[in-house]
């Protein structure tokens, strides 16, 4: 009787798959089949044979397109369709070919400008082409890097040639095993080192530009209109409204000052700055209506022409134009691919926001960018899109959409309000829900205010903001734009000031990190909820409200000491404390490591002159002061020599800055750590020995508690991809060498 049951409820949950799986369903799981497939491609530490996987794509495409019928005929194109998205991460890489610097060093540079910032600091963000390095010569050196100079020199013009003595470094790995890999973005951005000038570049000779290619030439092009614009908005606009309508208008977010920005975050409205979806709706939507008014005053023309459809491609030439100055990036291509399929929809008397639309807009920007899979940026934005178009078709079948309440009979200008604030409400709590996992996920934190923040502020963007700023870049050419950019720095003020009374409200919350599997888990409830069509989107609503609450359960293992790919900055890790080897450490890495494993409390490091005999005697100094750091909460220091401290259950950590100590450092610790790059592999006594040469291999390291003795995670582990191979490459012999780490191997 049991087992016919269980035969019978297999049978069931078969047939609901299958119909999931079939006729017009299958559109809507090819993206997340394909995403499946470059999450597989880009989280592997190897790179995948790529023939097996284009022989098995064949055959599948084959068979499908020779049986038009089958049982598992669904399943099969997914199948496809994760290998497809397989196969396109491996030609965006194969096609990025980005150099990534090996090793940091200060070296002369000559290139060609081709992007230029002025930050809030009032120092210029170039954007090089390198053409060559001298005073030493890079013998591996990027295409492309981004330096910082100080803004007391005259600007060098996007497409000229500078040159100055810079220092270089490569993109950093993640912060933490699992956290933002900066170089696997960096890679696909084309950008290969970040640095800075050592006092004023030098501005060369007149650039060529009939040498350069006619796409170089209208990329080049492009960054001057686009500097030309930012000029002109700072011009109207100081400060950080300023910064904040360059953020918007041509995507240069360097202008706002972090307090600022941190202030967004604080308060939910970061979302506002990224050029993505809503600033696309809302200049397309805009000129959709200006121009339809426009032919509204024409009856005649009106109704001899198709108005609407007009609206529509001007809609999406202006959407275009907005495309390009405003940088297109990954968001920005991503949020004028929906738009696009959405006006193309209305151009065909199709409906327009469908969740088949959103898929096909998904295949696309998988397609030609998978590693975009992995950014925050789109992870984010399709769930939220996703899940509005879910909740929107439910509430249409729920309701005739007739009251926005039931018994709701207000009319006239107070129901258009009532209506707007009750739609701002739902899609904030909607698209907040829909997104929070992913955003505490890769930034460890929410906004718990969010909402407030959005019914006060969105109004604003929606009818002074973008509005204004469209008008402005449209008068722009002909010099008109300074009472509209007047109007849209207003606007901006009042969100700028709702953002930072939020924030003051204390509704900023850091969560730390959580558990990959669960989101996984929640992930897929949540598509099976927006796209299913039978029964098991229950299911899968249940399954992603469960793994929601098992989500923001505090994890349990937490390391005891965390190192950074440097090897400067060691931090034991406590009860809701991070002590530190630094009085202060770098605030890049160390916000990182505060929010992620949820430590708000600090401890700087005890430092003693250590002065006196003992100061030339290792031997006995390294004792002394393992013995006075077992009773303190942090790490004890000996100025420039050395820093001990006390991890977990009592094991010794120690930071060397004088290799004079190394061997007590061995003798009498259980972990030692320097940032010298030296050769020896191994403390014979029994240490685990981390120094900057296997560092520069491994990326950061966790160090956790295990049952008889310390356990090392890395970072980058074995990893072998076009994104982790400068960290192997040796100048001396122009050869690639992985040295694999004991505690690596192990």
């Amino acid at each position: 009787m049991g087992e016919g049951r269980r035969t019978g409820l297999l049978d069931r949950l078969s047939g609901l798959l299958r119909e999931e799986c079939g006729t017009g369903q299958t559109v809507l799981w090819l993206p997340v089949a394909m995403a499946l497939g470059a999450v597989l491609w880009f989280s592997s530490t190897v790179k995948f044979a790529l023939l097996p996987i284009a022989v098995l794509f064949t055959v599948l495409v084959l068979w499908l397109f020779a049986r038009d019928e089958g049982r598992w005929r669904g399943f099969l194109i997914l199948a496809a369709a994760c290998l497809a998205g397989m196969l396109a991460s491996e030609f965006e890489t194969f096609r990025h070919q980005t150099i990534l610097l090996d090793s940091e060093l200060t070296t002369r540079i000559e290139g060609r400008v081709v992007d230029k910032e002025l930050d809030h600091a009032d120092r210029w963000r170039y954007t090089v082409d390198i053409a060559r390095t001298y005073d030493p010569e890079i013998r591996r050196p990027p295409e492309r890097v981004r330096l910082v100079a100080r803004g007391d020199h005259p600007p060098v013009e996007i497409g000229g040639l500078i040159s100055g003595l810079a220092r270089l470094q490569p993109p950093s790995g993640p912060a933490l095993p699992g956290g933002f890999d900066f170089a696997f973005h960096s890679y696909f951005n084309g950008l290969g080192a970040y640095g800075f000038f050592y006092g004023t570049p030098d501005i060369m000779a007149e650039a060529d530009a009939t040498a350069m290619t006619l796409p170089s030439r209208f990329r080049l092009g492009l960054s001057r209109q686009r500097a030309a614009v930012a000029a002109r908005v700072r011009s109207v606009l100081p400060g950080d409204t300023g910064g904040f309508a360059s953020a918007l208008t041509v995507a240069d977010r360097r202008g706002l000052s972090p307090d600022t920005v941190e202030a967004l975050r604080a308060s939910g409205l970061a979302h506002v700055l990224a050029i993505s979806g809503l600033h696309m709706a809302l200049v397309a939507g805009t000129f959709f209506l200006m121009l339809r008014t426009a032919f509204s005053f024409f009856p005649a023309v009106a109704q001899a022409l198709p108005v609407k459809k007009i609206a529509a491609v001007g809609a999406l030439l202006v959407a275009t134009l907005y495309l390009f100055i405003s940088g297109a990036s990954v968001s920005t291509q991503r949020a004028w691919i929906m738009l696009a399929i959405i006006l193309v929809a209305v151009l065909v008397d199709r409906p327009a926001l469908t969740m088949r639309n959103v898929a096909i807009a998904a295949i696309v920007i998988i397609a030609i960018s998978p590693s975009a899979v992995l950014g925050p940026g789109f992870q984010m934005s399709f769930a939220a899109t996703a899940a509005l178009i879910a909740i929107y078709s439910l509430w249409r079948k729920s309701s005739d959409m007739k009251y926005v309440t039931p018994g709701y009979s207000g009319q006239g200008g107070l129901r258009v309000v009532t209506v707007f604030f009750v739609g701002l409400a739902v899609t904030s709590i909607v698209a907040g829900l829909a997104t929070a996992p992913y955003s505490i996920f890769h930034f460890h934190r929410v906004a718990t205010l969010g909402l407030l923040a959005n019914l006060a502020a969105m109004p604003v963007v929606t009818f002074v903001v973008m509005p204004m700023g469209l008008v402005s870049m449209l008068a722009m050419p002909i010099g008109l734009e300074h009472w509209p950019l007047v109007a849209m720095g207003a606007g901006l003020d009042a969100v700028i000031w709702i953002a930072h009374s939020v924030a003051d409200l204390g509704g900023h919350v850091v969560i730390g990190r959580i558990n990959t599997g669960m989101l996984l888990v929640l992930t897929a409830g949540f598509l099976l909820f927006a796209l299913g069509k039978t029964r098991l989107r229950i299911a899968g609503l249940a399954v992603a409200l469960c793994a929601g609450v098992f989500l923001v359960i505090p994890s349990r293992d937490d390391p005891i000491s965390v190192v950074s790919e440097d090897g400067r900055l060691v931090a034991l890790v406590s009860d809701n404390t991070l002590a530190t080897n630094r009085k202060r450490p770098g605030a890049f890495i160390f916000e990182q490591w505060q929010h992620a494993l949820n430590r708000t409390r600090t401890v700087g490091p005890v430092v003693d002159a250590a002065e006196g005999s003992d100061k030339d005697s290792p031997t006995t100094l390294l004792p002394v002061f393992i013995r006075r750091s077992e009773t303190m909460p942090g790490f004890l220091c000996a100025k420039k020599l050395f820093c001990v401290g006390v991890a977990g259950q009592g094991a010794i950590v120690a930071v060397l800055e004088d290799l004079r100590f190394l061997g007590p450092a061995c003798d009498y610790a259980d972990l030692v750590v320097t940032a010298k790059r030296i050769a020896l592999e191994r403390c014979y006594s029994g240490a685990i020995l981390v120094t900057g040469r296997m560092l520069r291999q491994s990326g950061s390291l966790e160090v956790r508690q295990g049952e008889n003795e310390l356990e090392i995670v890395s970072a980058i582990g074995l990893a072998d991809r076009q994104w982790t191979r400068q960290r192997f490459f040796d100048w001396r012999s122009m050869t690639y060498t992985q040295s694999i780490p004991p505690w690596l191997a192990q």
